[in-house]
């Protein structure tokens, strides 16, 4: 079978190599796997997808090249990148392929992420706590329903599915109800209801606690205009296709003032970058790249920035 699906294939490759040994990985991706090698998971998200979400996986996998993987595994990074603020610039950085599907570029999104800066020991705590929280309640839905993420995340982002009420004549509700009733091993129905529903609460408290971790959230001692009020709830979304575009996510306003304000981060991180000599003035270019060999990309002692110009 690997003869006759993976030979042919290698023989029509241009590289000697390849066609030469074809039973061998195409590329060994030395940098990837030294870089984790001391790690007992990493994070990881597919390069392509509709939902872009993350997940620990055992760093001894052999990662093809659609995944990106990220060399972090502390629930603190998962809380901070798993939820909508990173997948605000996410979708706003990156390019796509067909209308909903996010092609995800470590380079483009990644390393000019802005990260919260200056976090306290309760902030730290909390984001580690909530994340924690998030990745295993969804690990232990996923199981009990078996179903994949971007099924699960069909699910969380169904209208059809509230705390008032679940349209059981949905479509993707019914798939949900005769997927369960056929496959041995797996919850109930309202089972997966309930656990939807939790995810969805979990995922508000991640939100809440990332804007905490950027001193956004709503506070009397911001002065006006500094917090964000993030209203998570069903709302259509203007850059994915009409047909597939309801998310539960934060207000289209708050949205905007997210991505502003993770702008104005963005940019104060390159003013410090350029005043502490990182960037070369003639070409407006970072003297020192983050490296991001193999699609993997590691927390940088200094956070790229956007350049705006002067």
């Amino acid at each position: 079978m690997i003869e006759k699906t993976v030979k042919e294939e290698r023989q029509k490759n241009n590289r000697e190599q390849y066609r030469k040994l074809w039973w061998i990985y195409g590329e060994r991706r030395v940098n990837l796997y030294n870089r984790i090698k001391n790690f007992k998971r990493v994070l990881v998200l597919s390069s392509v997808s509709k939902h872009s979400a993350m997940a620990f996986v055992p760093a001894d996998y052999l990662f093809m090249n659609k995944i990106t993987v990220l060399a972090f595994d502390r629930n603190f990074h998962f809380g901070i990148l798993a939820g909508t603020i990173h997948n605000v610039w996410a979708w706003k950085y990156s390019s796509t392929l067909g209308s909903n599907t996010l092609n995800y570029s470590p380079t483009d999104v990644f390393e000019t992420f802005p990260f919260p800066q200056n976090l306290n020991y309760q902030q730290e705590e909390s984001l580690e706590s909530i994340g924690e929280a998030y990745h295993e309640h969804r690990r232990q839905l996923m199981l009990g329903m078996q179903l994949g993420l971007t099924k699960t995340y069909n699910l969380f982002h169904s209208n059809a599915i509230t705390v008032q009420a679940v349209n059981e004549k949905d479509k993707q509700v019914a798939a949900l109800q005769k997927h369960l009733d056929k496959t041995v091993n797996t919850i109930s129905f309202d089972e997966a209801i309930q656990g939807i529903l939790k995810l969805r609460e979990l995922h508000v408290q991640m939100d809440e606690a990332v804007l905490d971790a950027y001193g956004w959230r709503p506070s009397t001692l911001l002065p006006p205009g500094e917090s964000v009020e993030l209203r998570h709830g069903f709302y259509d979304v203007d850059y994915l296709p009409e047909n597939d575009r309801t998310r539960f996510t934060i207000h289209p306003e708050a949205r905007k003032i997210v991505l502003q304000k993770l702008l104005e981060l963005n940019h104060d991180i390159h003013e410090k970058e350029v005043k502490a000599g990182l960037w070369d003035k003639k070409t407006s270019k970072r003297k020192f790249k983050v490296e991001n060999t193999d699609n993997i990309v590691e927390e940088p002692g200094a956070q790229y920035g956007l350049d705006f110009g002067n």
